[in-house]
């Protein structure tokens, strides 16, 4: 690559990073927002990536999850993006904490003819569980970008086989198991068995479909 395009590369990334860091704020609690990933997240990301609590339910990080890992992937953020420019992934944040990164929500906006590679994908600090954060983040994700915004109206989720939080999580959305569809998943070199879940929407689905609401902020978050 000549030093022109990599000057080029550096522009175009610049504008990306400027549109993907703008994006919306959406107030999941009156203290969780989702954000998008910033890189001052680096250091946050990697003790979450090799706590054993959510690092074996998720298929694709390495491990150990590196500091260049995170960087990577962070940097990567501003190339999955809308086209509105509306981030695919987003932060979950404490805002009471200030704004300490507890957790992650990913949307795909991947075509309805491509559920193979299509997919959602999450997780959240334990410290967080039983909370209703998680269902709330990815029904909202679901509502405002993969249905609202892309025009998604079949959408693909997997689950280890008896990780029953994350398969509820999903469920709860509104998503049914596919017992037909049970794939494998290769993790550290084994083979897993993964449910495949399913989020298909008619017309009248839609219709009936419940409307999640943001949440007001404690006015002493809102700067």
């Amino acid at each position: 690559m000549t030093q022109e395009e990599i000057d080029s590369d550096n522009v175009e990334y610049e504008r990306l990073a400027a549109i993907h860091n703008a994006a919306r704020r959406r107030w999941l609690t009156p203290t969780i927002q989702l954000t998008p990933w910033l890189p001052s997240d680096r250091d946050a990301l990697v003790p979450y990536l090799n706590m054993p609590e959510i690092y074996s339910y998720i298929s694709g990080p390495p491990f150990p999850y590196l500091p260049s890992d995170a960087d990577a992937w962070i940097r990567g953020r501003p190339y999955e993006m809308t086209k509105n420019g509306t981030p695919l992934s987003h932060c979950i944040r404490d805002m009471a904490k200030g704004g300490k990164p507890i957790g992650s929500v990913y949307v795909s906006a991947d075509s309805d003819d491509n559920l193979e590679g299509d997919g959602v994908g999450y997780w959240l600090s334990p410290e967080y569980h039983g909370q209703g954060i998680m269902t709330k983040a990815l029904k909202l994700m679901l509502q405002e970008v993969s249905i609202k915004e892309v025009g998604k109206r079949k959408i693909t989720g997997h689950a280890h086989v008896g990780n029953w939080a994350s398969r509820r999580t999903m469920e709860k959305a509104g998503f049914v198991n596919y017992p037909e569809l049970e794939t494998i998943t290769i993790k550290d070199g084994k083979e897993i068995p993964t449910w495949t879940l399913r989020l298909i929407l008619t017309e009248e689905d839609l219709n009936q479909r419940e409307v999640v609401e943001e949440a007001a902020p404690l006015p002493s978050l809102v700067q």
